[in-house]
């Protein structure tokens, strides 16, 4: 359609006759009723007009006095909305548009646009109204025709109206209105429009509960509390994730080999949403699969590599793997591309952790050293995703490391979980009412032999 454009109709170059128009408007059912004396009269009184393609004939909210009745050409009724105009209906030949403005001064419901070059009758309301009283037969057929719309419109109303509320409490069927669509007129288009938005929302429901029910076996796969018992009574652990989407690709681990031994973890996989939860799945697996081998180094070899192989999606993880000796406190740990875990001394002092190789699943012979720390009694570890430091505040500022090593030194001595929830409140509150970018991951540990 060309540009809309306003314009007022052109007067048509040769009248048709009034013998000719009565014959026109007998064909519509508002006039239809009408004796041919009547109809005779009402022809008599009509104009005439031809509007260009993309022209404004109605416009929403303006003052409604007249109707047209289309000749030739095509004409496309759209509602007005704060979201946007929503298009109604498109009306050729024979068909009215307007024709409440044509009985009741009233402004108007609908814009009307010229989808062709279109020539149409013009109805005026003062005509009307004068003929009404002089042939009352003209009076008691429009009552009775708009007693009929009005009737017509109830029985669809009531199936929207139910239609609508089934949507709502979720028990909606498109059965529903499948008579209604199949019929004629505005509310049948209103209608076919009404299922059409129905079956989408129906379809987003039913992703989100696809995505509801993979946030809780995400969930699910991740560790609960550490049983306190023989030497695991060593460790105070508490560790949270907060994805944010639904599911997210960051995850935390941790699990006992032995009796003496504590493997921790915490992982960022590239991307967001549900590749990322996949990958995250499959890391998660895989280093729990090479945690039986003593030759750490051969066992993130081997994780890399099994990460590598046939990663057409060019994914990759940032993992932080540590193997604590619950008797002596050392700590063997490899840092592949992760945010450097903080080392908490408790006689005071911070160490990180740094990297150690690039993260897995990037270069399938990449090499990976092997780090080793001793963790007193009273020392604390720190392991987070990126999710924390590079929190944004409305601003558009980024929470960063001296923030969180801030907290830490704040919540020196205090226990893991305490930890945890400060960093995690101190975090909220600077990003304020930002929207959260990233997966949020925090492991806290203090071993106390």
């Amino acid at each position: 359609m060309e540009a809309e454009q306003s314009a007022r109709p052109s007067a048509a170059t040769a009248p048709m006759p009034v013998e000719e128009i009565a014959q026109v408007l007998a064909l519509h059912p508002t006039f239809r009723h009408f004796d041919r004396v009547a109809l005779r009269e009402v022809a008599a009184r009509c104009g005439s007009a031809t509007f260009a393609a993309g022209v404004t004939i109605m416009r929403q909210g303006d003052p409604g006095n007249f109707a047209y009745l289309i000749l030739e050409g095509e004409a496309e009724v759209f509602v007005e909305i704060p979201a946007g105009r929503i298009p109604m209906a498109t009306l050729g030949r024979h068909h009215i548009i307007g024709e409440l403005g044509a009985f009741t001064d009233m402004p108007r419901t609908a814009t009307v646009v010229a989808r062709t070059d279109l020539t149409a009758l013009r109805v005026e309301s003062d005509a009307m109204m004068g003929l009404a009283a002089e042939y009352p037969v003209i009076a008691v057929a429009v009552i009775a025709e708009l007693g009929r719309r009005l009737h017509s419109m109830n029985m669809p109303l009531a199936y929207l109206t139910y239609a609508a509320g089934a949507l709502a409490r979720d028990e909606y069927d498109p059965a529903l209105l499948t008579e209604l669509t199949e019929q004629q007129g505005e509310l049948a288009n209103f209608a076919r429009v009404f299922a059409n938005m129905a079956a989408e929302i129906r379809d987003k429901q039913q992703r989100r509960r696809e995505m509801e029910a993979a946030a809780d076996l995400q969930k699910s796969i991740l560790p609960g509390p550490l049983a306190q018992n023989g030497a695991a009574r060593a460790i105070d652990l508490h560790a949270e994730m907060h994805p944010a989407r639904d599911i997210g690709g960051d995850f935390y681990d941790y699990f006992l080999v032995g009796e003496k031994r504590l493997v921790v973890t915490v992982a960022d996989v590239s991307g967001k949403g549900i590749p990322a939860a996949l990958f995250m799945a499959v890391s998660r697996t895989v280093l729990r699969s090479i945690a039986g081998n003593d030759d750490m180094a051969a066992a993130m070899r081997d994780a890399n590599r099994l990460l590598s192989a046939e990663n057409d999606a060019c994914m990759f993880v940032t993992v932080f793997y540590g193997v604590l000796d619950l008797a002596n406190g050392v700590l063997r740990w490899c840092n592949a591309g992760h945010n450097p875990p903080y080392l908490l001394r408790a006689a005071g002092g911070r160490e990180l952790l740094r990297a150690t190789g690039v993260p897995f699943g990037i270069d399938p012979v990449g090499f990976h050293r092997i780090g080793e720390s001793v963790l007193m009694p009273g020392d604390g570890l720190f392991l987070y995703s990126d999710g924390i430091t590079e929190a944004f505040n409305p601003a558009g500022e980024l929470y960063g490391n001296a923030r969180l090593e801030r907290v830490l030194d704040q919540s020196r001595g205090q226990g893991a979980a305490a930890i945890v929830a400060e960093i995690l409140a101190d975090t909220s509150r600077f990003a304020a009412d930002a929207e959260q970018s990233d997966d949020i991951t925090c492991l806290a540990l203090r071993y106390q032999p």
